[in-house]
C-alpha cells in the first residue's frame, strides 16, 4: 500500500530537517533511516516493516498505533536489537546501533508477557539487568529501591511474581527496565494482558511515571486508541507493514490526514461529499442534497470546487433528534448497541444511499430498530479528508 503523500513529504522534510549538512542541531533521541525487516527469500518474502522512518525528540513519547500485524513490534524490536533491518538504519542519539547487540544498547524494555523470572523475588527480577552489568552490591540495592519505589511497589520486594497481580507484574517489569536508567524506554503493548479496570488503571500510573521522568524518551507500540492519546505527544498510525500518519494527538484526532486514521483513532463516520465554495479554513460541501460547512485543513490549495472527498464526522458530535427537528435529517435505526455510558446507533439517513453512519447517545437511549428519526450533524459539520486517504 502506498504511503499517503502527505505523510512522505512530512516524513521526507522531517529527515532532512534532522540531519542538514554542515552543523547537525541536537540529535534525535531515536532514528529510523527508512528501515525495512523481512522474513523470507524471494517469491515468498514478507515484509513487516516496510520503508519506516521516524525521529523522537529527547524527552518526547511517540505512540505507535496501528492494527495487529501493522508492523508497530517489528519498529520496537528492531530498535531493541531483537530483529535486524533488512535495510535501514536505527540511531540512538546519532549513533548507528543497527548492528550493536541488545545488551549493548542501554534501552530499557517492557513487553506484553511481563518476562519476570519465576524463581526469583522481585528485587532479584529488579536487580537482574544491573548485575549483569557488574555494579557494586551497593548501588544495585540503591537502585532497586528506587526503581521500586518509583512504581509503588517498594513493600512487595521480597513477594515471588505469582505472589502478584496482573497489574504488579507489571509494575515490577517497568521496575526492572528502569533500574538501569536508560535514556530510551520502550513498551510493547504492555497493558494488552490485563482486565479493562486494571488497564485504567495503569494508564494513570504510566502518565504519572512519564511525568516523573522528562528526559527519558518514551516510544510506546499499541493497538488502543485510549492508551495513545493518554500517553502520547504524537502518535505514528500503522498499516500494512508502514507508518501511514505521523502528528500530535491534538492534530489526528481533529484534523485527520487520511480516512484509515479517521477510521482508527476514533472510529469517525466518511461520508463521501464534493467540495463547493471554499474560503479560509471553511469549505462548502455536498452530502447527499444537502449542503453543509465543513473545516478545511491545510494546505488550503487542495481543495477546489468539485473535487469529490470524505467527511469526518465523529460519533459523539452527532445529535440523534425528533424527526423534521430544525436542520436534521431523516433517518432509521439499523441497529441499536447499549455501552452502559452510551447507546451506539447505527443509522441509514435518507439522501445518503448505501451509506450508514454511527451516532452515540448518552446514556441508555431507547431508540429500537425501524425506528425513524431526526439527524443533526454539527456545525461545521466535520473535516475533509482527501478522497485517496478515504476508506479503504
Amino acid at each position: 500500500m502506498a504511503q499517503n503523500p502527505l505523510t512522505r513529504r512530512k516524513v521526507d522534510a522531517e529527515l532532512s530537517a534532522s540531519t542538514p549538512s554542515g552543523a547537525s542541531p541536537q540529535q534525535p533521541a531515536i532514528a529510523f533511516d527508512r528501515v525495512t525487516v523481512s522474513y523470507g527469500r524471494g517469491k515468498n518474502s514478507t515484509d513487516a516493516l516496510r520503508d519506516f522512518t521516524l525521529r523522537v525528540s529527547r524527552g518526547e513519547t511517540v505512540a505507535l498505533l496501528g492494527p495487529s500485524g501493522s508492523g508497530k513490534s517489528t519498529a520496537l524490536k528492531s530498535l531493541a536489537g531483537f530483529v535486524r533491518p533488512t535495510a535501514g538504519r536505527v540511531r540512538l542519539s546519532g549513533n548507528d546501533i543497527t548492528d550493536l547487540p541488545p545488551a549493548r544498547r542501554g534501552i530499557g524494555v517492557v513487553v506484553q508477557s511481563y518476562a519476570l523470572f519465576p524463581h526469583m523475588r522481585v528485587r532479584d527480577n529488579v536487580a537482574f539487568g544491573l548485575r549483569a552489568r557488574k555494579l557494586s552490591k551497593r548501588e544495585v540495592g540503591e537502585r532497586v529501591e528506587e526503581a521500586l519505589g518509583m512504581v509503588s511497589m517498594s513493600e512487595y520486594g521480597s513477594r515471588l511474581p505469582r505472589e502478584l497481580s496482573g497489574g504488579q507484574q507489571q509494575r515490577v517489569a517497568i521496575a526492572r527496565a528502569l533500574a538501569i536508567k536508560p535514556d530510551v524506554l520502550l513498551l510493547d503493548e504492555p497493558l494488552a494482558a490485563l482486565d479493562a479496570a486494571l488497564r485504567q488503571t495503569m494508564v494513570g500510573e504510566l502518565q504519572r511515571l512519564r511525568d516523573a521522568l522528562p528526559d527519558t524518551t518514551m516510544l510506546y507500540v499499541t493497538h488502543d486508541q485510549t492508551e495513545a492519546l493518554a500517553l502520547a505527544d504524537r502518535i505514528g498510525v500503522m498499516r500494512d507493514a508502514r507508518l501511514v500518519d505521523i502528528g500530535t494527538t491534538d492534530e489526528l484526532w481533529s484534523r485527520p490526514p487520511s480516512g484509515f486514521t479517521a477510521s482508527f483513532l476514533g472510529g469517525a463516520n466518511l461520508l463521501p461529499c464534493k467540495v463547493g465554495r471554499v474560503s479560509g479554513a471553511t469549505a462548502l460541501v455536498e452530502v447527499g442534497e444537502k449542503m453543509l460547512s465543513a473545516t478545511a485543513p491545510e494546505p488550503m490549495s487542495r481543495w477546489t470546487p468539485g473535487l469529490p472527498a470524505h467527511l469526518c464526522i465523529r460519533p459523539h458530535e452527532i445529535e440523534v433528534t425528533a424527526v423534521g427537528a430544525q436542520r436534521s435529517l431523516r433517518a432509521r435505526v439499523t441497529t441499536s448497541v447499549w455501552r452502559g455510558a452510551s447507546t451506539r446507533l447505527t443509522l441509514a439517513v435518507d439522501g445518503l444511499p448505501d451509506q450508514l453512519i454511527d451516532a452515540d447517545v448518552a446514556g441508555r437511549a431507547d431508540h429500537p430498530v425501524d425506528e425513524v428519526v431526526g439527524v443533526r450533524l454539527p456545525d461545521p459539520a466535520g473535516t475533509l479528508v482527501d478522497t485517496a486517504g478515504g476508506p479503504r
